[in-house]
């Protein structure tokens, strides 16, 4: 590989926080603080908040959210049949929390807004990072699928500030048991 594609590549992981550059000295990764995910999580609950309103509007227009949003609670439904295989590093755990970022992406999607879209995708690929923290796989996908299902209900009951207290909720816990992995 040329030099020119690896230092493009190690920039972005720099913009991206990942990598830290070390003035005349290289580079190296990132530790991964608890201040970094409050951030993270922060900046999802601020673009997730926003999106609601546009997911009940899109409901009210459509029924084309209800239907992906049931389909990907069902998904997540299955993967939780071979829990055992749920550990840290198996593709079943990839696969679970590709579908459990999905869930929240199809929401974002409702405001039809590309830019707010690739930043709220950005955050959330650094998921990863957060869910090797987590203490309980099993423990915390079945919690999380249960505040999903809250989630939807209340979009499929145009509830909007049931719906926003369910996310606020749903992010709230989903930090505090990455920050609190990490002790």
């Amino acid at each position: 590989i040329s030099d020119t594609p690896l230092k493009q590549a190690l920039n972005r992981l720099v913009s991206e926080r990942l990598v830290e550059a070390l003035p005349r000295r290289g580079m190296r990764v990132r530790c991964i603080t608890k201040e970094d995910i409050h951030e993270a999580m922060e900046a999802r609950m601020m673009i997730e908040l926003f999106a609601v309103p546009y997911a009940i509007q899109c409901v009210k227009s459509d029924g084309d959210v209800i239907e992906l949003l049931g389909e990907n609670l069902r998904k997540n439904e299955e993967l939780l049949k071979d829990m055992e295989k749920l550990s840290y590093y198996s593709e079943k755990a990839m696969d679970e929390l590709l579908t459990s970022q999905e869930f929240h992406i199809i929401i974002v999607k409702c405001i039809q807004n590309s830019v707010i879209l690739d930043s709220y995708q950005n955050i959330i690929n650094h998921q990863y990072v957060y869910y090797q923290y987590g203490k309980d796989k099993g423990k915390e996908i079945i919690a999380s699928l249960n505040e999903h299902k809250k989630i939807f209900a209340c979009l499929q009951a145009c509830d909007e500030e049931g719906m926003k207290q369910a996310i606020i909720e749903h992010l709230k816990v989903r930090g505090e048991n990455a920050s609190s992995a990490m002790n």
